[in-house]
Formats: C-alpha cells, structure tokens, sequence
C-alpha cells in the first residue's frame, strides 16, 4: 500500500476536526500545538492526518474514525468505561498489551488483530487510541 496523497491536507484538517468535535475531543488550539507539552497530541494528529490524505482514514457520519489497514477495514467506537477495564486487566508494566486491551474493546475486534498488524498500521491505530483518551 502507497501513502501516496489522495486527500488534500485542508480536507484532512476539517476530517481531523470533524472528529474532534464530534467525539467531544479537546485538541490543542493551533498556536499552542508546537509547544513541546503538546508533542503527543500534534504526533496522534499528524499520524491521523497523513492516513486521510493517503485514503486509508476517514470519518464516517457518526464521527468514527474508519482505518483501512493492510489487512482489513477497522472502525473506531467512541470509548467507554470497559475500555479502561480492559487495559485494567493487564499487568502495570506492560503498556503495550493495556494499549491493545483498549483498541480491541473500542472496535470490537480480538487483540490478536493488533498483535499480528504491521508497525505502520499499529501506529495510526495508536494514534486514534491515543487523541480518544485524551
């Protein structure tokens, strides 16, 4: 797959947004986002925003993020308090697995799908994770 740009990068803000403020997102205003406190958020949405603009990401009329990995099209529910449950049910040091815990229970999809994605996908797909819980 190509990340050749399909999507113009003002198309892919207002998507970006669009999410944002339909999922009741606080994102970082735009003169704050290159502070160096901000660096997760402007990473999550820089990684969200290429995947619009390469056609692999889009927002569907419910405000999901909607990812078309190597393997398959996934869908990205609001979380809910089982979401925090299931990275509950892991042990502390291990992030990567709470991580996965919580993007299986927001698309309702088994973790192996995650386990077994390439490094690129599993980025964007942490990235999604990552701008939901804020």
């Amino acid at each position: 797959m190509t990340d050749e740009q399909t999507v113009c990068a003002e198309v892919a803000r207002d998507e970006f947004n669009r999410f944002l403020d339909v999922m009741a997102i606080e994102g970082v205003p735009e003169d704050k986002v290159d502070a160096e406190d901000n660096e997760g958020y402007k990473d999550a949405r820089h990684k969200v925003e290429r995947a619009i603009m390469a056609g692999r990401m889009s927002i569907d009329d419910e405000g999901r993020p909607v990812f078309m990995t190597q393997t398959g099209v996934i869908t990205f529910n609001e979380p809910t308090g089982a979401t925090l449950m299931a990275a509950d049910r892991k042990k502390k040091a291990e992030d990567a697995s709470k991580m996965i815990a919580m993007m299986a229970d927001m698309t309702q999809l088994p973790a192996k799908t995650f386990g077994a994605m390439r490094m690129s996908d599993l980025k964007v797909c942490m990235a999604v994770t990552l701008l939901f819980l804020g």
